[in-house]
């Protein structure tokens, strides 16, 4: 993944199409590239907030989910 938004989209991609794995994936091997990318930008949260209300949630998802206050 790289630092650009570029990553984000991918993991709304994936989501789309109904792969939630591979969004969650996404998001966080983009997090450990770019974790402000991620972190703080809009679309992320959105997608993050997304994958999240899966039950169960992606470990990584849901721990980003924590981290980016989407959840308590």
């Amino acid at each position: 993944m790289s630092n650009d938004p570029q990553s984000i989209d991918v993991a709304r991609a994936y989501l789309r199409v109904g792969d939630l794995r591979g969004a969650a994936r996404a998001l966080v091997d983009a997090d450990h590239v770019a974790p402000a990318e991620v972190r703080c930008r809009p679309l992320a949260r959105t997608v993050i907030a997304e994958i999240a209300r899966v039950r169960p949630a992606p470990a990584g998802v849901a721990r980003l989910a924590t981290v980016v206050g989407l959840t308590r």
